[in-house]
């Protein structure tokens, strides 16, 4: 069995292999990207994604966000290859270095690749396991899921898990067979497990409540009330109640947006020679990188990445009912959502911009409850310029009607299971947040 010692060597060795450079440059120094017609700086083939500015209205209430976003039509996939022994699952992880990322390097998906990507649109070199991931043969898990909200326009990633009859070739040291019982503690630890990695494993194992009780960990208290909590038959809110919550919310509430170009934008969009952003909310900006890394399908490339000022601050509030936990989850509409109110975490905020109501919940969560863990993670590299969310679960004593918000509910897990085997209910934020639940023994 891999130690989680034995794991970070692992990720460190690779990075270090890598030889990751990143350096900012100027728009004006890109080979490969350049502002085009619409106004919008998009890549010369004009695949992958582009950047557009982006005019939102949410009514009631009349809330306008102005903000540069991410328009990136093609669906990414994320596909973790697995095996199966008598003892336990085995899992194909990734050691993925992407620019954006705090420490360099993070477990992920055996395939984490955009259209482009995998079609090689660079002139760089095959995705190993293509070929398996795009199969129909031994598909567990199969979803379209949103990606971050708030800084994509409509994103979604097709999450996947292909079971193989044994162990396929390890075909390079980025790649290595890992046991589930030494996956899962990982994913309570800051920078370890990226946010696409995440999002599957909670997707393939929430969304399977008889694959999540054989996964758990054989002992551990905290362990057996999840276990006890897949099974429960009562839940705090009724399957039709939370429904109709969730169609009153998209009928009373409504998003206009509107794509308006950067290029030749005055006030308050500013464009500069090094950065993109507007003055409305400087705290998002974009930025031009230049990127050499061995261990990529192209040795050099430049890319637009967002940089953002302030951590975000994702809390999770548990508590049980009737013996069963649920969780405390939000109904958030965002800029980038595609298809209206989504489930996220009880806070999803930058502290900087916490609603009065998340900062009750926030004090409830300081004061009201147990912590079971306090995490970082640096969001998807690729995009995001050390975009740092911090992750905080906290156990309260009981779930209440009276902890409610025209915004906030209980679900129970099997009710969270069948979020998750639908599309675009449940956050990218909320399935990493869960993803974390799997790491936690003990209470």
């Amino acid at each position: 069995m891999k130690s989680f010692q034995e794991i970070k060597d692992w990720l460190g060795r690779e990075y270090v292999k890598a030889q990751l450079r990143v350096k900012r440059i100027s728009f004006s120094r890109s080979r490969e990207w350049r502002w085009d017609e619409d106004g919008a700086f998009s890549h010369i083939t004009g695949r992958f994604f582009r950047v557009v500015g982006l005019e939102a209205v949410f009514t009631p209430g009349d809330f306008f966000v102005r903000q540069p976003i991410l328009d990136q039509s093609e669906i990414g996939l994320l596909c973790f290859l697995v095996a199966r022994d008598q003892e336990d699952w085995w899992v194909l992880a990734h050691a993925k270095v992407e620019p954006g990322n705090v420490n360099g390097v993070q477990l992920a998906p055996t395939v984490q690749a955009t259209k482009s990507n995998y079609e090689a649109v660079h002139g760089g070199g095959r995705t190993l396991y293509l070929d398996i991931a795009q199969g129909r043969r031994g598909v567990l898990y199969r979803r379209l899921q949103s990606e971050q909200n708030s800084r994509f326009l409509a994103k979604r990633n097709l999450n996947k898990v292909v079971l193989l009859p044994e162990k396929t070739s390890e075909l390079d040291f980025r790649f290595k067979w890992i046991r589930m019982s030494e996956l899962l503690p990982l994913l309570g630890r800051s920078h370890l497990v990226n946010t696409d990695a995440r999002s599957v494993i909670a997707g393939w194992l929430f969304g399977d409540l008889d694959e999540l009780r054989r996964s758990l960990p054989a002992r551990g208290a905290f362990a057996e009330a999840l276990a006890r909590s897949s099974r429960a038959a009562d839940s705090l809110n009724g399957d039709r109640a939370l429904e109709e919550w969730l169609v009153k919310l998209n009928a009373e509430w409504t998003l206009a947006r509107k794509i308006v170009p950067l290029s030749g934008s005055g006030p308050p969009w500013i464009c500069d020679q090094d950065k993109i952003f507007s003055g409305d909310d400087p705290s998002i900006k974009v930025c031009q990188i230049s990127v050499s890394c061995a261990d990529r399908e192209v040795a050099l490339w430049d890319q637009p990445i967002v940089s953002c000022d302030h951590q975000s601050r994702l809390t999770l509030l548990l508590g049980e009912y009737r013996g069963a936990l649920h969780l405390l989850v939000q109904a958030r509409l965002e800029a980038g959502s595609r298809n209206g109110f989504e489930l996220t975490t009880t806070v999803q905020a930058e502290a900087t911009k916490m609603s009065r109501r998340e900062k009750e919940y926030a004090e409830l969560a300081e004061n009201g409850g147990k912590l079971l863990l306090d995490f970082q993670n640096s969001e998807e590299g690729g995009r995001f310029d050390r975009c740092v969310s911090e992750y905080r679960i906290i156990l309260l004593d009981r779930a209440g009607k009276d902890q409610e918000s025209p915004f906030h509910r209980w679900i129970s897990l099997p009710q969270l299971s069948d979020y998750l085997r639908r599309e675009n209910v449940i956050t990218n934020e909320l399935r990493s947040a869960v993803s974390s639940l799997l790491s936690v023994g003990e209470i």
